[in-house]
């Protein structure tokens, strides 16, 4: 099969991949920030500069260092600003659209690194961190603003591809982040954090240049009755090759499945995410956010470096720099694999892979007292690289994915802002715990946190056979019909959907208390008009 044949060539346009490249760039300043303060706070010149506590260097002099409360504060102080940001995104998303949006987390991101900078001039720990929260808050904006408008704008073929962008851009913000402290660690003046802020500085200003001319959802625009933009957006999106007629069908099916929400609008609170079939949905998506983070994403971004020294590794941001230019290479094979395998046999895999990863992590730091050395220190670095390696293209991609695509369309924003603040908020409560349970002077698990890490990925083994559907090549629209009939999540990728599309009563199911539930008739109306 050449690459002509392949539906991710037949159905990209050029603005498509527009949209998909500069709507990501929020997530590249996601996986930048993680990670260049990750770096930062294993730096020996940052924690003289900013360090509250004291300790021995090799010489004897006393030095000031970051102590487990300064860590673990800044970083969780951080994953609260991306959960506000998750928090206010949906308010500007639904009212104002998704280009607006994307303006607006690009200001505040500019304004967080401005704070950030004047940290410098009295050496101030807490105003870097007030600048860590507001940049946070830009991010969570865009966790919460991103899947929405990419899973909008993408034909089904290839919507788990187009989404894919998401991670790619935020395993490069990763990278580079990375490459930077790699360059500036080992530097004795304030390069070692000026450097890493100006170029965070960089991404909002791209995005507030990019953000006119992005297309604004198609789905948006039918939702306050801009038809005719509507059609106009899609017709950017779907390129000159697809017939005018193809083009008005879809925005039938568009318009048909959120006209209901004009109707029973006072039901679409956010109390309606935990009623009837929309329970279901939410439960999912909040369960696939809260697990990826439940797994160990927020440690291995935050205090894999600090880890890593803890267990007698010297090289750390040279091996650091290596670990995630392959992470960053192995996340391109999320443009091609869920939508030729599919989402759920990907996050089965890849949670096996890595609680078996997190396992061996954790015995062999139990078997060697957190000081393995030849063979065993070989095979703990050997289980870190599959673990971040296997994680990229399945845990770290696909919760999104299957956030932004599991939620009805008038909850979607609401579904996927809900979501996101759960999964960050185990982040949070991670960040918290995380320098205490490993620290020497408290818990001392060190290493033998992967037993904790690894149980979380047998549960989510467990909830995925359970619970996920499977989603590939279902336009979004069948995902409402499926759900509407109350499919169970294991029969979704082999059910007929004509069955539900010819015969209205096999779709009635469980509407009870859904957005469904006075859905029907209008849905008919609308077609037959």
């Amino acid at each position: 099969m050449g690459y002509k044949d392949m539906v991710l060539y037949q159905d990209m346009t050029p603005t498509l991949l527009f949209a998909a490249v500069f709507s990501s760039l929020g997530a590249f300043t996601f996986g930048y920030d993680n990670n260049w303060w990750g770096g930062v706070i294993g730096s020996t010149y940052f924690n003289t500069q900013f360090g509250s506590g004291t300790k021995l260097d090799s010489k004897g002099n006393t030095v000031h260092t970051l102590s487990a409360s300064d860590t673990s504060t800044g970083t969780a102080l951080g994953t609260v600003g991306i959960m506000l940001g998750c928090m206010i995104a949906p308010f500007i998303n639904e009212r104002f659209g998704r280009k607006v949006s994307f303006f607006t987390l690009a200001v505040v991101g500019l304004v967080g690194s401005i704070v950030q900078i004047c940290c410098t001039f009295n050496h101030n720990y807490w105003v870097l961190v007030g600048g860590k929260i507001i940049v946070n808050i830009s991010v969570g904006m865009a966790s919460a603003v991103t899947g929405v408008y990419q899973s909008e704008c993408a034909p089904p073929r290839i919507r788990g591809a187009l989404t894919n962008a998401y991670t790619v851009f935020n395993n490069l913000g990763t990278l580079l982040a990375n490459v930077v402290m790699y360059i500036v660690n080992a530097r004795t003046n304030s390069s070692v954090w000026l450097v890493p802020i100006a170029v965070q500085f960089i991404f909002p200003c791209i995005i507030l240049v990019s953000a006119p001319f992005l297309p604004e959802s198609p789905r948006w625009l039918a939702s306050k009755d801009r038809h005719d933009d509507a059609l106009r957006s899609l017709r950017r999106l779907r390129g000159a090759s697809v017939a005018e007629e193809d083009l008005a069908v879809q925005l039938r099916e568009i318009t048909a499945s959120i006209e209901h929400e004009k109707i029973i609008q006072s039901q679409l609170g956010w109390l309606q995410l935990f009623r009837g079939q929309d329970l279901r949905r939410t439960l999912v998506a909040t369960g696939m956010l809260c697990l990826q983070q439940g797994q160990g994403i927020s440690f291995t971004n935050n205090y894999l470096n600090i880890t890593m020294l803890n267990l007698g590794f010297t090289n750390t941001y040279q091996l650091l720099v290596a670990l995630y230019t392959g992470k960053w290479f192995i996340t391109l094979f999320g443009f091609y694999l869920p939508d030729r395998i599919g989402r759920r046999p990907m996050v089965i895999f890849g949670a096996a892979s890595m609680g078996t990863c997190m396992y061996i992590i954790a015995a062999v730091a139990a078997a060697t007292n957190n000081k393995p050395t030849g063979a065993l220190g070989n095979l703990t670095l050997a289980s870190i690289f599959i673990w971040v390696l296997t994680f990229a293209p399945t845990w770290g991609a696909l919760p999104w994915t299957i956030a932004a695509e599991i939620s009805s369309q008038q909850l979607r924003a609401k579904t996927l802002a809900t979501a996101a603040w759960g999964g960050y908020g185990v982040g949070l409560i991670s960040n918290l715990v995380v320098p205490y349970i490993q620290g020497a002077a408290y818990g001392n698990l060190q290493g033998k946190i992967g037993f904790i890490f690894g149980s979380f990925s047998v549960i989510s083994v467990i909830f995925c056979v359970l619970f996920v559907p499977e989603l590939k090549g279902r336009s979004l629209e069948e995902l409402d019909l499926l759900y509407e009939a109350g499919v169970p999540a294991r029969k979704f990728a082999t059910y007929d959907i004509a069955k539900l599309k010819s015969t209205p009563e096999a779709a009635e199911g469980d509407k009870a208390g859904s957005v469904f539930e006075e859905d029907t008739k209008v849905k008919k109306e609308i077609l037959e008009a």
